[in-house]
């Protein structure tokens, strides 16, 4: 187990899971609606789901076969007096016959067991019982009891649950049509910088084509509880970010700022959240890249995060921070945990902060680590299938947690 380093000198907290720890403790989730369950799947449940009745209602086959009493089952050949049909009322168990059942059929009261077809000597209007039949037709034998999955009133999907293909299954199950889900948690992205200009642009050398707003864009949007407005690019003017930032929060249910977030003379972003009475939870973390990232809360209780201007501290950022600060906006009770991946191509290089480093999967649980040319090494990020989080000092080859893109 990695433990965590002192403070270094300079940050509130050792660690991006530290400082994330601390925000989300801060942060409210959004209000909730009802949807029909055909669009449920990748929702926030606002409310848990819970059996109307057990399940299985009645004592059901788990094989297709043969209901026999206990009385009859003894070695020899018995006659089949009928079938119980699927989805039927059972009819009364006989004595001295037995009943062909299929998977799923409900069993009659009587029943001590069901006897597989492999395990008896079939004809058309009859059964041959041996003692290999009988050893393998134990009481209860193939036999699924009334409740065994949940009693009725059970909770069978709690609350702030991210609602899978399972999950509406047993929803429908259970006669819920019209789940609680928390609403979509509506995030506005703002993009500062004098020097950023549209994707289709025709820039100058000294001139950028905006990456960030796409890149984040496109990093939350595949998220269905997630309704993500890319703003106008914000020029690096205190007044002008004031306005734009304050329409953002007052429009939004979060807000993400890339670039102005640092120290230099134009980073107006600390300064106009503070301004709008939010609470700035961490500033600058021990991390690379994404050393000056903000963390903040309004008195609402929405997320706001600044993120640094180079490319891949976006993305890195945005996935580690941001991702998870979203999530919790939208009523996630668990934040999913990355899988670990073990690196095939470790380099003795080491850090005094936690190193986010790209990296491309090759296998099962492995993943090899790509050469890269800094933070605005856009172009490298775009073939990796997600980072590491490596420790300060850690010379290792893992496992270490995987975060994908």
């Amino acid at each position: 187990m990695t433990v965590s380093p002192p403070i270094p000198a300079g940050f509130a907290f050792d660690s991006p899971a530290a400082a994330l720890e601390a925000m989300l403790s801060r942060i409210e989730p959004v209000g909730a609606e009802r949807v029909p369950l055909k669009d449920a799947a990748g929702r926030v449940l606002a409310e848990s789901i819970q059996a109307d009745r057990p399940s299985p209602a009645c004592d059901v086959s788990a094989m297709d076969g043969y209901a026999v009493r206990e009385v009859d089952l003894k070695p020899g050949e018995i006659p089949v007096a009928g079938t119980i049909a699927i989805g039927a009322a059972p009819p009364a168990m006989p004595t001295g016959a037995v009943l062909r059942i299929v998977t799923g059929a409900p069993v009659p009261e009587g029943v001590f067991a069901v006897i597989r077809r492999e395990d008896c000597v079939e004809h058309a209007d009859r059964i041959g019982i041996t003692e290999a039949t009988i050893a393998a037709a134990p009481a209860g034998a193939n036999i699924r009891r009334r409740g065994e999955n949940c009693d009725a009133g059970a909770e069978i999907t709690p609350a702030g649950t991210l609602i899978t293909g399972p999950c509406v299954g047993a929803s429908a199950t259970v006669g819920v049509t019209e789940p609680a889900v928390r609403r979509r948690v509506r995030v506005a992205l703002l993009v500062t910088g004098d020097e950023v200009l549209p994707a289709d642009a025709s820039p100058e050398p000294w001139q950028l084509r905006d990456s960030n707003g796409p890149a984040l864009a496109g990093l939350l949007s595949r998220h269905a509880w997630l309704d993500v407005d890319l703003r106008p690019r914000v020029a690096d003017d205190e007044g002008a970010l004031r306005e734009a930032f304050g329409s953002a929060l007052a429009d939004a249910d979060a807000v993400i700022c890339t670039g102005g977030v640092s120290m230099g003379g134009k980073d107006f972003v600390p300064a106009v959240v503070r301004a709008s009475g939010a609470e700035v939870v961490f500033h600058r973390l021990p991390q690379k890249p994404g050393k000056p990232a903000l963390g903040a809360i309004s008195p609402e209780g929405k997320p706001i995060l600044g993120l640094p201007g180079n490319p891949v501290s976006v993305l890195v950022t945005g996935r580690r921070l941001a991702l998870p600060a979203l999530a919790r906006r939208a009523g996630m009770i668990d934040d999913p945990y990355p899988t670990l991946v073990r690196l095939t191509s470790r380099d003795p290089k080491t850090l005094k902060l936690w190193w986010h480093r790209p990296v491309r999967l090759t296998g099962p649980g492995e993943a090899v680590l790509l050469a890269t040319k800094g933070s605005g090494d856009i172009p490298s990020a775009s073939t990796s299938d997600g980072f590491v989080e490596i420790p300060p000092n850690d010379p290792d080859e893992g496992p270490f947690p995987f975060y994908a893109w």
